[in-house]
């Protein structure tokens, strides 16, 4: 009877449209009471969940967004992929997904990736004569890259609440992942760029490329320094997001000289906002993770789906996840679904790494699905469109999105190599 309450409640409040950190605290709640629980476990429960040192990373790493953005090293990194492949025809958009793979290297997160670029490449495309539903389509597709390309808070938040999988060596699977989805996306814009016959630049002489590479030196160097020192077991992830605030201060301040120190209060409220959020969300989490092994739901489910075979299993996953991608965002869904899926998944046979990337690549698409995909309503008012014609648009983008998905899915060295290559 209380599992029947928890989950009457959650679905309620789903439906009403409660946060989705309030729904998890006042479910569990309800579970609490019905089961005759005590209530003291619900701020036991939250203060564990909240409590991990890797939760830290969360914060530094949102400050470095911060840092980064202020800094307008923007400029520079499309200048650079601009100057690389300017010459190519739908050069413009296809510098936005470059662009978007770099920032995801430092920002990690898709709202801040939609915030900062679009606001100067979406009106950049329409300057190009590019139609406003395919500058909003080409920002919110690419701007997915920012959650799957390390260092990713998304990724974060699932191995501290599914556990037994390593921050790092997750990091790592989602690299091939991110760069296979970045190409597929350049490739299907270049094609229509052809067959609706958009513009490109001149070609970069050699000289003008390296000069260009030199000014944005500075901020590439920054996910070097991060993935570097991780996977080179210099310092910790947390250790890493600390250095990477330090030193995208330094650039911003010093190297680019963009900040003022009267920017940095708004920098560090919006840095709380964000980091509060991820971490309120992880907290209620641990309590309705604690309702769902308290009732054994997982090894009550691992009996019936242990019957399938492994693929079958997967891909009952990737559609169920695609599904909830249509109605929750990602950071939601990661803390309801990953301690569920993830046992399962294990008890199957599947990598502990390959199925967090399964999981997270899966939700970051639901980004940009409807009826409520977030990157969809944030880039669409940008280019004064429709979200129904950014998605049209976006469509061809997103299947092939899904498309690396499933190889991802069912060939696992597209993620396991390169941590095995690194001993994880």
């Amino acid at each position: 009877m209380a599992l029947v309450v928890l989950i009457g409640c959650f679905v309620l409040f789903l439906i009403i449209g409660l946060p989705i950190a309030f729904n998890m605290i006042l479910s569990s709640t309800m579970y609490l009471l019905v089961g005759g629980y005590p209530q003291i476990l619900v701020v036991q429960r939250m203060f564990e969940g909240m409590n991990g040192f890797s939760l830290l990373a969360v914060p530094f790493f949102v400050l470095t967004g911060q840092f980064m953005l202020k800094g307008h090293l923007l400029e520079a990194l499309v200048d650079l992929v601009n100057g690389f492949f300017g010459h190519v025809r739908g050069a413009l958009a296809i510098v936005t997904i470059g662009v978007s793979l770099f920032m995801g290297a430092i920002v990690g997160l898709a709202l801040a990736e939609v915030a900062s670029l679009g606001s100067f490449l979406i009106p950049m495309m329409k300057q190009e004569k590019y139609p406003p539903a395919f500058c909003s389509a080409v920002m919110a597709t690419a701007s997915l890259l920012g959650p799957i390309m390390p260092p990713s808070v998304l990724m974060i938040i699932y191995c501290v609440s599914v556990g037994r999988t390593s921050i790092a060596g997750i990091f790592l699977a989602s690299i091939i992942p991110a760069f296979l989805i970045a190409i597929a996306q350049m490739l299907i814009v270049h094609r229509i760029a052809v067959k609706r016959g958009y513009p490109a630049h001149e070609r970069v002489p050699w000289p003008d490329k390296w000069r260009r590479l030199r000014r944005a030196l500075p901020a590439l160097l920054l996910p070097i320094i991060i993935l570097g020192g991780i996977f080179g077991g210099v310092f910790t992830v947390t250790e890493s997001s600390a250095i990477a605030a330090v030193y995208a201060f330094c650039i911003t301040f010093f190297v680019y000289k963009e900040g003022k120190l009267s920017d940095i209060p708004e920098m560090l409220k919006e840095t709380a906002l964000t980091s509060g959020l991820v971490i309120l969300l992880a907290g209620s989490a641990t309590v309705t993770a604690w309702a769902i092994a308290n009732e054994q739901v997982v090894y009550k489910v691992i009996g019936p789906l242990s019957a399938f075979p492994q693929w079958t299993f997967l891909l009952m996953v990737n559609v169920a996840l695609i599904i909830n991608g249509m109605f929750m965002d990602d950071y939601a869904s990661v803390v309801v679904w990953g301690p569920i899926i993830a046992p399962i998944a294990w008890k199957l046979g599947v990598d502990p790494l390959q199925i967090g990337a399964i999981i997270c690549i899966n939700l970051v698409i639901g980004l940009v699905t409807p009826p409520f995909g977030i990157t969809l309503f944030a880039t669409s008012p940008m280019a004064g469109v429709t979200v129904e014609q950014t998605f049209k648009e976006a469509l061809p983008m997103v299947v092939v999105s899904i498309t690396v998905l499933f190889f991802v899915t069912y060939y696992p060295p597209l993620t396991l190599w390169l941590p095995r290559l690194c001993g994880y």
